[in-house]
């Protein structure tokens, strides 16, 4: 097997990139952070709880989520102990960076916070705030990704298998 001399270069994983793998693993994490937070305000909606409350709840499955998003692709690689040391470095400052700006943009953009799935502005609202979440991790992600590849690359090996 041939070795790479550019830590940036993968290409015998597919990826092309540490910026490209960097950015399918800020996807993946947006989309299981979406989907916990999401659970979490269709959760407190039901039960009618306040938005603080519901808040909360939904950031934590968020994190959850999003943690497990990252972590079950890892466990094909790697035990669970390190998995889960990889997923809690990597991944805290990402969604931090993503559940911050997306709940900001949340309560500034009118309307967005009261609007139903059936209404425009709840679309409009996810059509800024989702893009907005990924640009703010993807930075987070991409820090992570790479300090991990020069402490011995074990993030990087289980997102590319």
């Amino acid at each position: 097997m041939q070795e790479h001399n550019d830590k940036d270069a993968h290409p015998h994983h597919g990826g092309g990139s540490l910026r490209w793998a960097t950015a399918k693993h800020a996807l993946r994490c947006l989309i299981g952070c979406n989907i916990g937070e999401g659970i979490g305000a269709a959760v407190g909606f039901a039960l009618g709880w306040d938005v603080t409350s519901t808040l909360v709840l939904a950031v934590a499955l968020a994190f959850a989520v999003g943690y497990a998003f990252t972590m079950i692709p890892m466990l094909r690689t790697m035990p669970w102990r390190q998995a889960a040391k990889v997923t809690v470095i990597g991944d805290t400052a990402s969604i931090s960076a993503m559940e911050l700006t997306e709940n900001l943009l949340a309560f500034a953009i009118p309307g967005f916070m009261m609007a139903s799935l059936a209404d425009a502005m709840f679309w409009i609202g996810m059509g800024i705030i989702l893009p907005a979440g990924f640009a703010v991790s993807y930075p987070a992600m991409y820090w992570a990704m790479k300090r991990e590849q020069k402490e011995g690359g074990s993030m990087m090996q289980a997102h590319h298998h």
